[in-house]
């Protein structure tokens, strides 16, 4: 069988002020990743259907990630071995090393790799410890 899951990814959490630390922007960078795209239905209304062009980040790398609560938790020098993923992150498509210190580079960030990469919509984790164990992010 072809292994699938070879891509790398870069996310950045935008992690808000939490009365310690002021809004800050996380950098990971995600091994064993599958990428693919393709539409999906959104919303039906009677004949009315919205279709939208669907992305999804399929990830193994389990042992890295951290649900958001848990990620919040952690120590400031522990979270650089970590990733998490929430709503209104943003991964690119590829190990990429920008810095993003502002809310406005973050944008910038976003306009720059609008083509090779996508906001998060949706995070599902699927860790039961089984060799299937994923977790998968779309922006549908």
């Amino acid at each position: 069988m072809t292994d699938k899951f070879t891509k790398k990814c870069t996310i950045y959490n935008d992690i808000p002020e939490d009365g310690v630390n002021d809004r800050h922007f996380d950098r990971f960078v995600i091994d064993k990743c599958l990428i693919y795209g393709g539409t999906a239905e959104r919303s039906a209304n009677g004949t009315i259907q919205n279709i939208v062009n669907a992305q999804t980040v399929i990830t193994k790398d389990i042992e890295h990630y951290k649900s958001p609560l848990e990620y919040q938790r952690l120590p400031m020098d522990e979270k650089e071995q970590y990733y998490t993923a929430k709503a209104n992150d943003f991964i690119v498509f590829g190990e990429v090393d920008d810095v993003v210190t502002t809310s406005l580079e973050f944008r910038d960030l976003q306009d720059k790799y609008k083509n090779n990469g996508m906001s998060i919509t949706a995070v599902n984790p699927y860790i039961f410890g089984l060799a299937t164990d994923n977790i998968t992010m779309t922006n549908a």
